[in-house]
C-alpha cells in the first residue's frame, strides 16, 4: 500500500467510548441522564454514516459531542487522526472542517439577516477577507441551486426547501470535510425531501464530503448511507453496511424498527418479530443488563444481569445482543 492509499484508508472521524450525562431534577432530588453511554463509531472519508433510533436515544446529543457543542465527559474523539479536546475551544482548522445542518430550516437562520449575511457570518468570524467572503457566498448559492440574487433575500421570503438550501450553503461556504445532518429533511414535504437528498449526494460527489446523517426515517437513511449505526437509550446496538442492515438485521430492536417502517414492497423485507409493546424506558432509570430487554420478544434471564458488548457477529457486522454468544469483541 502506498502512502497515499494508506492516508485515504484512515478514518476521518473516530469516536471511542464517548459518554455524556446531564444532571436533571426529579422532584426534589437530582438525577442523572446517561444521554450517550460508551459509544464508539468510525466514519471513513467521502462516506455517509447514518444514525437511526427512536426519539430520545441520543442521536442528536452524539452529533453535538462530535462537533464540540457539548463537552465530552469520557472517551476520545479524533478528527483526521488528531485527538480533540474534551472541553474548551477546538483548533480553528477543526472548527472550519466540521459543520452542521439543523432540523428546522427557519429557526436555524437569523430572521433579521439576509441570506448573504447568514452565509457570510461564519466566514467573517473566522477572519476571511471581504473579497473572498463575497466569492464564497456566491459559489455556495450556486452549488445549492440558488441564483446569486437570493443573497439579498430574507428567510421569510423563502420556502422551506429554499431555507434548507441556504443552511447547506452556509455549511459549504466553510469548505468542510465533515457535515453533520441532524434530521435535516424531516421538516420538509416528500417532494422537497427528494430534491434536498439528491442535492446532498451531488455535493458529496463534487466535493468529496463526508456525512453523518441522522434521521428517524429508515427509508431515507437507507437511501443516503454507506454504513448505519442503530442507537437505543444512549448505546449503539448494531452497526454495519447499509445493505446488510436493511436486508439481514441481527438485533431484535433493529428488526422491529424495520418492521414498523412503511414500505412499498409487496413481499416482506425481513422476518421481523411482532412489534414491541410499551414505550422506551426512561433514560433516568434504564433497565439493568440489556436496555432493550423490557421490550424484546427474545429476552433471556442473562439479559437482565449482563450488559451485551458490541461485537462482530459477521464480517463487518457488529451487534450487542446475547443471541449471538459466538461473536468476538471487534478489533480497534
Amino acid at each position: 500500500m502506498t502512502a497515499a492509499q494508506h492516508t485515504a484508508a484512515q478514518p476521518l472521524l473516530q469516536v471511542d467510548q464517548v459518554s455524556k450525562t446531564f444532571g436533571v431534577r426529579r422532584g426534589l432530588k437530582r438525577a442523572t441522564v446517561h444521554a450517550v453511554d460508551e459509544v464508539s463509531l468510525v466514519v471513513r472519508p467521502s462516506s455517509t454514516l447514518g444514525i437511526v433510533g427512536e426519539s430520545g436515544c441520543g442521536k442528536s446529543t452524539l452529533a453535538r459531542l462530535v462537533l464540540g457543542l457539548y463537552p465530552v465527559d469520557a472517551g476520545d474523539i479524533r478528527f483526521a487522526g488528531k485527538l480533540l479536546p474534551r472541553t474548551g475551544k477546538r483548533p480553528r482548522a477543526v472548527v472550519e472542517q466540521m459543520q452542521m445542518v439543523f432540523q428546522d430550516p427557519y429557526s436555524a437562520l437569523n430572521p433579521r439577516a439576509s441570506v448573504g449575511g447568514s452565509i457570510a457570518f461564519p466566514l467573517e468570524v473566522q477572519g476571511v477577507g471581504n473579497a473572498e467572503v463575497r466569492e464564497r457566498v456566491a459559489q455556495a448559492l450556486e452549488d445549492v441551486g440558488l441564483h446569486g440574487n437570493y443573497a439579498t433575500y430574507y428567510p421569510h421570503q423563502l420556502s422551506g426547501g429554499q431555507r434548507q438550501r441556504v443552511n447547506i450553503a452556509r455549511a459549504l461556504a466553510m469548505r468542510p470535510k465533515l457535515i453533520v445532518l441532524d434530521e435535516s429533511v424531516s421538516a420538509l414535504d416528500k417532494s422537497i425531501q427528494a430534491q434536498i437528498l439528491n442535492l446532498l449526494q451531488d455535493l458529496q460527489e463534487s466535493y468529496q464530503l463526508t456525512y453523518i446523517f441522522i434521521s428517524h426515517d429508515l427509508n431515507v437513511v437507507e437511501y443516503m448511507s454507506d454504513h448505519v449505526a442503530v442507537m437505543y437509550l444512549g448505546q449503539v446496538v448494531e452497526t454495519c453496511g447499509a445493505e446488510a442492515l436493511y436486508h439481514q438485521p441481527l438485533h431484535p430492536y433493529t428488526q422491529v424498527l424495520l418492521a414498523s417502517s412503511p414500505s412499498l414492497e409487496v413481499t416482506e423485507r425481513t422476518t421481523a418479530p411482532e412489534p414491541t409493546s410499551g414505550e422506551m424506558p426512561s433514560p433516568l432509570d434504564p433497565p439493568s443488563g440489556c436496555r432493550f430487554r423490557t421490550r424484546c420478544p427474545f429476552a433471556m434471564p442473562t439479559c437482565a444481569t449482563t450488559t451485551p458488548v458490541l461485537a462482530e457477529a459477521a464480517p463487518g457486522h457488529l451487534v450487542a445482543c446475547h443471541l449471538y454468544p459466538s461473536s468476538q469483541p471487534a478489533a480497534k
